[in-house]
């Protein structure tokens, strides 16, 4: 089996799609198809059922598809091992929720570019659990979340230490104010949600609707025209010119504290550039 391959298969198998595996690849739909045969006739059984829309996994795929995340990471590891001499350089993809992204890493980012511009840095946002799945899945090199870390094939380091604060309209004074109001959250896989989410639980206040909004602007635009309140890092609101649209009611000590975590994978050997990226994020801890 050729390792082209098997990076064509795990891309069809993540998208669902060949057409789609093509477009991330830069390879005409042809050359995929033609490649994804071949691997299927190297190995004598299909490995995709093919659909009205998209492919999905044979048990065979299925099979094959952790030995190949194994051998496509043990040949990234061994380049690596190779080519990595000098200063940090190459490919680095990082994960990260967005509050993060927005508020804790353009200073960070701005220096570590400056520091090593040998380097292609990639920053993908989402929800911790998202990245967590895209660390497990070697889309990402490492990843900043925040909750429990229950993976054994992970190591966590600190990186920052919020404190979080329920973010209401202004002119809101008290948590009694805040019966039946809509929250607005991040989609499911949010830290910051799920903490939320258990505070409300424990005191026993359940707003009636919970509406999904896809961006922290998004949020404080809608908390800002009295649409409903959120639980964010104070750090976003000290940040912003117009916090008198805001109302920051503080809790217990025990739901207001929230550590964010800069996690890799444990078994891999990491590059020079992770390793500094690595350093650098500890350093603020």
């Amino acid at each position: 089996m050729e390792t082209r391959d098997l990076r064509i298969f795990l891309s069809v198998a993540q998208h669902g799609s060949i057409s789609k595996a093509a477009e991330e690849l830069h390879y005409v739909q042809s050359n995929v198809t033609a490649r994804i045969k071949h691997l299927e006739e190297r190995l004598d059984t299909a490995l995709f059922h093919r659909k009205s829309k998209g492919v999905e996994l044979t048990v065979s795929g299925h099979l094959l598809l952790d030995y190949a995340k194994s051998i496509v990471r043990l040949t990234k590891e061994a380049e690596s091992v190779v080519t990595d001499q000098g200063e940090p350089r190459g490919k680095l993809m990082i994960g990260s929720m967005e509050t993060t992204a927005a508020i804790r890493l353009p200073s960070l980012l701005a220096t570590y570019h400056r520091t090593y511009p040998q380097v292609e840095l990639n920053l993908v946002t989402g929800p911790s659990e998202a990245s967590i799945k895209r660390l497990l899945d070697f889309e990402v090199d490492g990843a900043l979340v925040a909750g429990e870390i229950n993976q054994e094939r992970l190591v966590a380091e600190k990186a920052f230490e919020e404190e979080l604060v329920l973010i209401a309209p202004g002119g809101v004074t008290e948590i009694g104010q805040l019966k039946n109001m809509t929250i607005l959250v991040f989609r499911s896989g949010c830290s910051y949600r799920a903490q939320l989410e258990r505070w409300l639980r424990n005191a026993g206040n359940i707003p009636f609707q919970i509406i999904e909004l896809g961006s922290i602007e998004g949020i404080l635009g809608c908390i800002s025209a009295g649409m409903g309140i959120s639980f964010l890092p104070r750090s976003v609101i000290e940040t912003k010119n117009d916090q008198k649209f805001f109302s920051l009611i503080p809790l217990p000590e025990n739901f207001s504290r929230m550590t964010t975590w800069f996690v890799r994978r444990r078994e891999e050997r990491p590059s020079k550039a992770m390793t500094a990226f690595r350093k650098m994020i500890v350093a603020e801890a």
